[in-house]
């Protein structure tokens, strides 16, 4: 029997906030080097400081990946090209509606707290998963994603009802 695959990968957008925070992090980063010439007790703030900022760097550059197989969805983040962390996994059984976030399917979701894992683009096709997070929680959130049109497709095929394209 064949299996159901797809997956689909979006870029977060960079923002003017992540802009200013990488310059702010820098600015302090290098002051508090030049206040080694000061007091030198600063050279550990310092060395620490940059060891902080190399370390973190790589997570304003972030990739989100959706991988459906057989009625899962799995969500990675991929941080600076190289870590790769599992944000979360649903099966989309378990989904009341999965629909266009302008659709008028999604009005009875509005007031839910959202997971947001597209790319942050103003044109982008934004899809709402309105669904129980696992994990036994009763708290409904919805998801905001970015699928392709063959794994709609796919989402389409396993529950016919909750997808709406």
């Amino acid at each position: 029997m064949e299996q159901a695959y797809s997956e689909w990968s979006v870029k977060r957008r960079k923002t003017a906030a992540t802009l200013v925070l990488k310059i702010l992090m820098v600015i302090a980063v290098v002051a508090l080097i030049l206040l080694t010439l000061v007091m030198t007790w600063f050279a550990v703030l310092g060395v620490l400081g940059a060891g902080f900022l190399i370390w973190y760097w790589p997570r304003f550059d972030v990739m989100t990946e959706y991988i459906y197989c057989d009625g899962q969805l799995d969500f990675d983040q991929i941080y600076g090209g190289e870590k790769r962390k599992n944000a979360l996994r649903i099966e989309i059984e378990d989904a009341d509606v999965i629909a266009p976030m302008d659709s008028s399917r999604m009005d009875g979701y509005r007031h839910l707290s959202v997971k947001d894992f597209s790319s942050r683009e103003p044109d982008a096709k934004l899809y709402g998963i309105a669904t129980k997070l696992p994990g036994g929680s009763d708290t409904k959130y919805v998801i905001v994603f970015e699928p392709n049109e063959k794994m709609l497709d796919m989402m389409r095929a396993k529950c016919p009802r909750t997808v709406e394209k």
